[in-house]
């Protein structure tokens, strides 16, 4: 057997570091993005961690509503856009795994819908306020429900996609587990509908699972992509 060159693999090596940078940098800076709640207590009217949905400092009735509608739709945009880096990124992966990307593209179009449907009141941020159940409300609600539902599917398939490849199964597990916790905190959050002891807290699981979220995506964004299954023919096989 021939002896590899040294220069040759670390020239490898370096071309596939270059060639993983912009998934790298697609995930971490979604990861931010998708917690640009860190940002309200500079740009926000007013706030609560504690009491306060992310969604109320971006309400119709807050004068500075518009700049976190904005950043809740770019958020989404970066999500999706990084689930489309990684379609084409890990191109012949296995049918589950690409129906977990596609589950994570329509989490992040689903944001983008939510981002940009605010609703008419901050309900965590004013006692009194009674929510109008106008079309922008009723989108909301209904875009909010759909994006928790495309992230559960997103975790779930791409950590059963990634166990099921022998050299994987440590981001298989890694991603089970965080799923699971998010899962966990976000019915936390909505228990506080039926418990004043959570409701009390109910901001500070939401921006929990959004820091959880967002270190998943660091992760996908740092793992290798998975290698294309190939025939014994040598063909690329998806499965």
């Amino acid at each position: 057997m021939e002896d590899r060159d040294p220069n040759a693999l670390r020239v490898g090596r370096q071309d596939e570091l270059r060639s993983r940078r912009p998934i790298v940098l697609a995930g971490i800076g979604a990861a931010l993005l998708c917690n640009y709640w860190v940002l309200e207590g500079l740009l926000a009217e007013r706030t609560d961690l504690a009491t306060s949905w992310i969604s109320d400092i971006a309400t119709r009735s807050e004068s500075f509503g518009w700049r976190f509608v904005t950043l809740g739709v770019i958020s989404g945009l970066a999500i999706a856009g990084f689930a489309l880096l990684l379609l084409r990124c890990w191109d012949g992966c296995s049918r589950i795994l690409r129906r977990g990307l596609l589950a994570l593209l329509g989490s992040g179009a689903l944001t983008v819908v939510a981002s940009a449907a605010p609703l008419s009141c901050p309900e965590g941020l004013e006692p009194s306020c009674s929510l109008a159940y106008d079309p922008l409300d009723v989108i909301h609600s209904i875009a909010t429900a759909g994006e928790i539902a495309a992230t559960v599917l997103a975790f779930a398939f791409i950590g059963v996609g990634l166990l099921r490849l022998g050299t994987y199964r440590r981001a298989g597990r890694a991603t089970l587990a965080i799923g699971a916790l998010w899962l966990a905190l976000t019915a936390l959050t909505g228990l506080s509908y039926l418990s004043g002891d959570v409701d009390s807290v109910k901001g500070i699981f939401q921006r929990a699972d959004q820091v959880v979220f967002g270190a998943w995506l660091v992760l996908l964004g740092v793992s290798r992509a998975p290698a294309r299954r190939r025939s014994r023919s040598g063909a690329g096989a998806p499965r």
